[in-house]
């Protein structure tokens, strides 16, 4: 039997060993440092919440292990086989997954903070809610299939770290743009300009934060075609009720002309000269509405050609 030393290092039967002793549960159990023979096989063991500082595993086999709350900082999996393995909410802070199969793993709100991922293959893994905060991506990393969820990582909630979740949105949005998936990219583009938009003071930039606050509002930051949408039917039947309330006029037929007026000035037609109405506001904020109607015109082209174009 191995005593996790250089010289005799566990092997399966001894980490089932040290676990019975530990009262038959993996949690809290303390491996930090302890040797591991080469390519170990941890298949489908139930490690949750272990302690793994600074161990060596590479090339081992942990398929369909349950790693669940488990602390393994700075630990090497180099090549090692994490087919479907639960990691929810592990911390895995600077772990090296170098060339790691980590397929349909679950790694749901786990820390992936500076962990090293060049050529790791995460095909069908689930990163939903995860932190990647200065995490090491290449172009052999193997992002193509990753279930993101809403796309929001773990830094922007709960934490709230804006500042680093801009970076990390940043790079995915270059890894998938690199990659031609651009649907994704713009996802993550998205994610980048709220949390730059969030991130931001109104003291001592109220303009800044303002005109984001409103280009989402208005178009989702030029990726939600449908919010453009949105904001046109506010302006068209918002100003047709002012209109009503300025003409005092409420008659089914009156609301039907001021609406209109309302569609024929936002999509600047010309047409709205027809509508008969002699009151000087009207004619003046029919003529804003059409410059406000080109602007978002034009906006919707823009935002629907980007989506269409991928």
């Amino acid at each position: 039997m191995g005593d996790g030393t250089e010289a005799n290092p566990y092997a399966r039967e001894d980490v089932l060993k040290a676990i019975e002793e530990h009262g038959g549960k993996a949690a809290g159990l303390d491996l930090s440092r302890k040797r591991f023979e080469q390519g170990i096989d941890l298949r489908e063991l139930d490690l949750e919440g272990i302690v793994l500082v600074g161990v060596h595993l590479e090339g081992a086999s942990l398929l369909g292990a349950h790693l669940e709350g488990a602390s393994l900082l700075g630990v090497h999996l180099e090549g090692a086989s994490l087919l479907g393995a639960h990691l929810e909410g592990a911390i895995l802070l600077g772990v090296h997954l170098e060339g790691a199969e980590l397929m349909v793993a679950h790694l749901e709100g786990a820390d992936l903070g500076g962990a090293y991922l060049e050529e790791a293959d995460l095909g069908g893994a689930h990163l939903e809610g995860a932190h990647l905060i200065g995490a090491k991506l290449s172009h052999d990393t193997r992002l193509e299939d990753v279930h993101w969820g809403d796309y929001i990582l773990g830094e922007e909630e709960p934490d709230r770290d804006f500042d680093s979740a801009v970076d990390s949105y940043r790079r995915l949005k270059q890894w998938y743009t690199t990659a031609g998936i651009y649907d994704i990219a713009g996802e993550f583009y998205y994610r980048e300009m709220e949390a730059k938009r969030k991130g931001l003071r109104w003291r001592p930039q109220p303009w800044h934060r303002g005109w984001l606050n409103l280009y989402s509002f208005i178009s989702g930051h030029g990726e939600r075609p449908f919010r453009v949408i949105r904001w046109a039917a506010i302006w068209i039947f918002g100003l047709a009720a002012i209109y009503c309330l300025i003409g005092a006029t409420w008659s089914l037929s009156a609301v039907w002309n001021y609406l209109y007026f309302s569609i024929v000035s936002f999509t600047a037609l010309g047409y709205g000269s027809w509508v008969h109405t002699t009151n000087e506001w009207i004619k003046g904020i029919g003529a804003l509405e059409s410059f406000m109607g080109v602007f978002t015109i034009a906006l919707f082209l823009v935002t629907f050609t980007r989506k269409m174009r991928r």
